[in-house]
């Protein structure tokens, strides 16, 4: 491998999403050098290269990159790619002792899993030190982190249950779980690990232990054939009668009314413009900056076409791509709302809900403990209370929640996974504090698989009404 200066971290990004593209804002930001991006879609890979990277190569393959990497000089990838494109590349450049920073899943069965664990041991008895860190970013979320360190000081006393719900709005459910990459679980992955694995992970990270069952059930009863309203046509623009309906690909990419719906319940300058965009819409095609705002060129929009968002392109990707079909005939198999038991060793009880069907967009937890319950939300903002038994009294924790998704948090993996090549590059390899830092990184790897692990089970018993051991 090349001679590299010692403050630059080279990195490449696979897949030029709507993920990658987020990881490679914020790495660029912070100081590294984007090398190199890998997607079969040359357009999007352009305007990846155009707008954070434009010093970059580019690939249509992973294997080709691979090939690349020694001259190229890597120190990390980014793997946002296909779901089931997750493991292999992640196996392959991490062998090479080139650093991961990986999207969930980790892996797409049981099986995989164990394969991963497999690797990690296996290099670290080759004393190769490339990391492996998985984008679980809500470990990173001052709301979630303080409710982990209110665990650990005790201010509950022990915990015994959880019940802790992922409400999906219904409009995002609809875009990537009905539409989207994620409608056929076999084609990807099932809704349970494709969006709940970030809740799995946080309940067991919660409960302080290996669980030992999971039992599950959940169907797909909104987006059937036969819930369609009568007339409705194969492609919502096809001359579809229903243009109020609520999942009309019209309103929901070229209007984008369901988030300016979401977003006019929240609060700040974002809520305003919202409110004022629903009350006076004409003022979007006339006024300078509410022009902007058509087409909506933010997600979901940005999400289903290559480039730039232009009334032209998302036209387009609606009258002959995946998003402008009608959701009740779509084809997705996927479960709309769900609820999983899970018994852990320690004792304690779960249930972790997956709601597709939610108004609003919105995680919500309650933590009984022996002393004292925690009951919060966290989404469009957020509140975390502390109940002590035995007081009248309610303490009112003070958390920081994004009012728009979780971009604070995946600034916040970003700059750690940053942070931790540069200190793999700076550091004697086999000291003490680098051969203890990587231990704490391989016990984190593995209990987000474990949270991985739980959401398969889960699938698994909610396919054959069993309850499932491990």
């Amino acid at each position: 491998m090349k001679e590299k200066a010692s403050e630059e971290v080279r990195i490449a990004i696979l897949g030029a999403g709507d993920r990658g593209s987020i990881y490679a804002r914020f790495l660029s930001a912070q100081g590294a050098s984007i090398v190199a991006i890998v997607d079969s879609d040359s357009v999007r890979a352009r305007a990846l290269q155009t707008n954070h990277a434009p010093e970059a190569r580019l690939f249509s393959r992973w294997k080709d990159l691979l090939q690349n990497a020694s001259s190229l000089g890597l120190d990390a990838v980014v793997i946002a790619l296909p779901d089931q494109f997750h493991m292999e590349p992640a196996m392959e450049f991490s062998k090479r002792e080139i650093s991961v920073l990986l999207e969930k899943p980790v892996g797409l069965s049981v099986s995989e899993l164990d394969r991963m664990q497999g690797h990690i041991k296996s290099m670290r008895k080759k004393e190769n030190h490339a990391l492996i860190m998985v984008c679980h970013v809500l470990r990173y979320s001052d709301f979630f982190g303080k409710i982990r360190t209110l665990i650990e000081h005790n201010r509950i006393g022990e915990v015994r249950s959880i019940l802790h719900a992922e409400n999906v709005s219904y409009f995002h459910f609809a875009h990537s779980y009905v539409r989207g990459n994620w409608g056929r679980s076999k084609q990807s992955s099932p809704v349970l690990l494709a969006k709940c694995s970030h809740d799995f992970d946080l309940i067991g990270w919660f409960a302080g232990s290996e669980f030992k069952s999971v039992q599950c059930s959940g169907e797909l009863n909104t987006f059937l054939p036969e819930k369609a309203p009568a007339g409705a046509t194969d492609r919502c623009l096809n001359g579809c009668p229903h243009s109020d309906c609520l999942f009309h690909a019209g309103s929901t990419y070229l209007d984008g009314l369901p988030l300016k719906k979401e977003l006019a319940r929240s609060r700040g300058w974002l809520s305003w413009m919202a409110r004022i965009s629903l009350r006076w819409p004409g003022l979007i095609r006339r006024l300078p900056y509410f022009r902007k705002l058509y087409p909506w060129p933010y997600w979901p929009t940005t999400t289903i076409v290559s480039g730039k968002v232009s009334q032209e392109s998302v036209l387009v990707a609606l009258k002959s791509g995946p998003y402008g079909r009608c959701v009740y005939t779509a084809g997705s198999d996927q479960p709309d709302h769900a609820d999983t038991v899970i018994h852990f060793e320690n004792g304690v009880t779960a249930i972790m809900r997956l709601n597709g069907n939610s108004y609003q967009e919105a995680r919500t937890i309650r933590i009984e403990g022996s002393a004292g319950t925690l009951e919060g939300r966290f989404g469009q903002g957020g509140h975390l209370v502390l109940r002590l038994h035995g007081s009248s009294e309610s303490e009112k924790i003070p958390v920081t929640v994004d009012q728009a998704g979780h971009l604070a948090e995946d600034r916040a993996i970003s700059a750690e996974f940053l942070d931790q090549m540069r200190k793999l590059r700076t550091e004697n390899r086999n000291t003490q504090q680098i051969v203890d830092w990587i231990q704490q990184a391989d016990a984190i790897l593995h209990q987000v698989m474990e949270g991985h692990r739980m959401a398969l089970l889960a699938e698994r018993s909610r396919a054959t009404g069993r309850t499932i051991f491990r």
